[in-house]
C-alpha cells in the first residue's frame, strides 16, 4: 500500500469533510419520463433499430429530440418532423440505401392530443410490406399514448423522487388493470411508503413514483363520495375515490380517468370506477403492501 505524503495527510481532513457533505447521489443523473418509455420501447420490440421523440418541451421555444435510443437529445426538429406535427401525416421512407425503413408519425398523449413526432426505424429489404411497418408503427405509437399525460409528463424526471422505486405492487395492479380494462386510460393507486406517513404514488400509468399527494388527493382520504371532474381540454373524465383494504380500513386513493366526450353518461363512468375500486380492494391485506417490492 502506498504511504500518503505530507500534503496528502494535510488535506485529508478538508477532502473527507467535503465529501461527506456532498449527498452520495449528487453526480448520478436521473433520467426524464420520455427516455424510460423510449428504453422500454427498445427493449419490447427487439427488431426496432431506432426510437426518436420529436417534442417541444413546456415554455421552450422549438421543437427537440427529448428522448432516443440513438443520442442527439436537444438536436432541433428539421422540417420533415415539423411537416407531420403541423398535418398529422406520416413520413414514410426507404433509406440507408434500401436497407431501413422508417416511419415517422404523430406522438400523441393519453387524450388524443398531438404533442410531437415520433420516428421508429426498422432493417428492410426489398419487396418487404411496408403496410406491416405502419400498422406496428401505429400500434407502438398508441401503447406510448397511453402513458402519457400530457407533453410536461414526459419532462417528469424518472424515478420522480429519486429514492422511489418503481417496482412496486402497486404498480403491477396498476399494469394488470390496464391490460385487462383497455377503456382505462389513467391509474393511479397512491399510499405511504414504507417508513413514511405521507401519501405519495405508489403505482401509476403515468411515472411520478414517489411524488407526495397534493391537497385535493388528501381530502380522498376522509371524502364520503368519490370526486369527479372533466380533464384534457374535455377528453378525460376523472374520478378520485377513497382505497381501502379488504378488512375495509382506508389505506390511500385511486384515480381512474376514461375518455369522454360532450354528453357521455358521467354516472355510468363513475359506477365503472367504483366497480374496478372494489375488485382491487379485495387483494390489497394491508395498505403497506401496495409499496412492496415487486420484482
Amino acid at each position: 500500500m502506498a504511504l500518503l505524503t505530507h500534503d496528502a495527510i494535510r488535506l485529508a481532513p478538508a477532502l473527507l469533510a467535503a465529501a461527506l457533505a456532498m449527498p452520495s447521489w449528487a453526480e448520478i443523473p436521473v433520467k426524464i419520463y420520455a427516455q424510460e418509455l423510449v428504453d422500454r420501447t427498445a427493449a419490447k420490440h427487439a427488431d426496432l433499430l431506432v426510437i426518436v421523440m420529436h417534442v417541444t418541451p413546456p415554455k421552450a421555444e422549438g421543437n427537440v429530440v427529448i428522448a432516443s435510443n440513438i443520442g442527439r437529445i436537444g438536436k432541433p426538429g428539421d422540417e420533415d418532423d415539423l411537416r407531420v406535427i403541423a398535418t398529422g401525416k406520416p413520413n414514410l421512407e426507404v433509406g440507408h440505401g434500401g436497407a431501413r425503413y422508417e416511419v415517422e408519425l404523430v406522438l400523441r398523449d393519453v387524450a388524443g392530443e398531438t404533442i410531437g413526432a415520433l420516428g421508429l426505424v426498422w432493417p428492410y429489404k426489398a419487396g418487404q410490406d411496408k403496410a406491416a411497418f405502419e400498422r406496428k408503427a401505429e400500434a407502438i405509437r398508441d401503447a406510448l399514448a397511453k402513458r402519457i399525460l400530457n407533453t410536461a409528463n414526459l419532462m417528469d424526471p424518472y424515478p420522480f423522487e429519486r429514492l422511489a422505486t418503481t417496482r412496486t405492487t402497486a404498480q403491477k395492479w396498476v399494469d394488470e388493470i390496464q391490460q385487462a380494462h383497455a377503456e382505462v386510460r389513467v391509474l393511479a393507486l397512491r399510499a405511504p411508503a414504507a417508513g413514511s406517513p405521507e401519501l405519495v404514488v405508489l403505482g401509476s400509468t403515468f411515472g411520478r413514483h414517489g411524488k407526495k399527494a397534493d391537497a385535493d388527493d388528501l381530502k380522498i382520504l376522509t371524502a364520503t363520495r368519490p370526486a369527479t371532474g372533466i380533464y384534457s381540454n374535455g377528453k378525460r373524465f376523472g374520478v378520485d375515490l377513497q382505497l381501502r383494504d379488504a378488512a375495509g380500513r382506508t389505506v390511500g386513493t385511486m384515480n381512474v380517468g376514461y375518455a369522454y366526450k360532450a354528453g357521455d353518461d358521467e354516472a355510468s363512468l363513475l359506477a365503472k370506477a367504483e366497480r374496478l375500486r372494489d375488485d382491487l380492494q379485495k387483494r390489497i391485506a394491508s395498505g403497506e403492501t401496495l409499496g412492496d417490492l415487486d420484482p
